[in-house]
């Protein structure tokens, strides 16, 4: 029998292998990534400062034919466990975040996004905070949810789409998101935990949106991904309300019958006016999958197209994250854990890579458990560490209500715990844990 993977202790890997699992999960740790090739010695010192044990994947990676025979010896040698004193502990990141911030800039389908990163021009700005925005992001969100159901109204009589009226409907969204995209990201969490009806296609334009801000494309490219999402469930306007509205579990006919609502989509668009071609392509590729899984072409890696790929992951991880008639909702931290085994799979690994680095893996509203026991909510991804975004602190250690809640910027703090002041999240809560809803942090 073949061996691939190869279990090592953490203070024999060197550079050219090929990391492909940890003693831990991936997502304890600072490395968001599952599987990388070792090409620095930050690399190493990261994770010796997080692992004990590491497994090296024989067949990938950059090692002589000497070092592959030496390693599957190794493996078939029986092999003592690391003493305890030398195992690390598990909620200790370390401190070498730039090689994180790298690691994001070199991966990535949309390579502009990169290019901007390491070269140092400036992308997007924050204008403002997200206190400033609420309002603002709050009625855009509004605006959009009204124009959708005059949408799928107007289409269910005419079979058609209004695309100049459409355009003028998402304008807010798009300047809420370039002043900061954390208010309607606020905003459409909220609404998922909230009484009130959400909107599935809102949300979706809302995800693109920020993932294009994300890739620094530039106004007619978001306008394209906004209307896109706003467009990607438009087919159901055809369907027979029977089935638009079923809940509980579906047979495999009435399956069949939902997934028309793409072709019915493609319709309606080409019986449209003005309709760009990066608009087409999310309505018609939104459920293709890299791997060939999807439907209803049954599209491999490349053939599908960068709007429809951008589409296709922002509405899987919109899904997860909402309450449907089939699903309970994943707490946005399980579906970024979701999201990153899907990598390689149903999704280009860079795409996923990207996409988490626009929402972070704590989005905006999450509730946290810092490594001090104190808890506090997400209110602003920082654009250059997923890892450290900007918190409101409102628990102290023991769980108790601070005094005055206390924003933090993560980025600010040491992360090496042998410092005075180092802060890292270790876990995520679902809204409402220790009697704490988000959304009524900005009413």
């Amino acid at each position: 029998m073949s061996i691939k993977q190869v279990p090592i202790d953490v203070e024999k890997v060197c550079e050219g292998m090929y990391v492909s699992k940890l003693d831990r999960p991936w997502l304890e740790t600072p490395f968001i990534f599952q599987g990388f090739e070792i090409s620095e010695q930050a690399e190493i010192d990261m994770l010796q400062r997080c692992c004990s044990i590491v497994y090296i994947d024989v067949e990938r990676g950059k090692l002589s034919d000497d070092q592959v025979r030496r390693l599957i010896e190794m493996q078939r040698q029986p092999r003592k466990p690391p003493p305890q004193a030398a195992r690390r502990k598990t909620r200790e990141p370390g401190k070498l975040v730039r090689w994180l911030q790298k690691l994001l800039t070199r991966l990535g389908l949309f390579r502009q996004a990169a290019t901007l990163a390491s070269s140092g021009q400036e992308g997007y700005g924050i204008q403002t905070t997200v206190r400033a925005e609420a309002d603002a992001g709050r009625n855009a969100y509004r605006a959009l949810g009204k124009h959708h159901k005059e949408l799928m109204d107007h289409a269910t009589i005419r079979g058609e789409v209004r695309m100049d009226e459409l355009r003028r409907a998402v304008q807010p969204a798009i300047d809420s998101v370039l002043r900061n995209p954390n208010a309607l990201a606020w905003e459409v969490f909220s609404r998922k935990r909230s009484t009130e009806n959400y909107n599935r296609s809102v949300g979706t334009a809302i995800w693109c949106l920020m993932f294009g801000r994300h890739l620094n494309f530039d106004r007619d490219m978001l306008e394209d991904l906004a209307m896109g999402g706003m467009l990607l469930d438009i087919g159901n306007s055809m369907l027979p309300k029977s089935i638009a509205t079923t809940s509980g579990a579906i047979t495999e006919e009435q399956k069949t019958i939902l997934r028309q609502h793409v072709e019915f989509g493609v319709k309606i668009l080409a019986d449209s006016q003005g309709v760009a071609q990066p608009v087409a392509d999310m309505v018609c590729c939104h459920h293709e999958r890299f791997d060939g899984s999807g439907y209803p072409q049954g599209m491999l890696g490349n053939q599908v197209p960068p709007f429809g790929r951008i589409a296709g992951i922002a509405d899987c991880y919109d899904a997860m994250t909402s309450e449907s008639a089939y699903s309970k909702p994943m707490a946005a931290y399980d579906a970024a854990r979701a999201l990153n085994e899907m990598r390689g799979k149903e999704f280009a690994a860079e795409v996923v890579g990207q996409f988490l680095a626009t929402m972070g893996m704590f989005p905006v509203a999450s509730l946290v458990e810092l490594n001090d026991g104190s808890v506090a909510v997400v209110l602003e991804q920082n654009p250059n560490n997923v890892l450290r975004p900007k918190v409101l602190l409102l628990l102290d250690q023991n769980k108790e209500p601070l005094p005055q809640p206390r924003v933090v910027e993560m980025r600010d703090l040491p992360l090496d715990a042998t410092q005075s002041g180092a802060l890292w999240i270790v876990s995520g809560h679902e809204h409402g844990a220790f009697g704490i809803d988000p959304a009524d942090i900005f009413k």
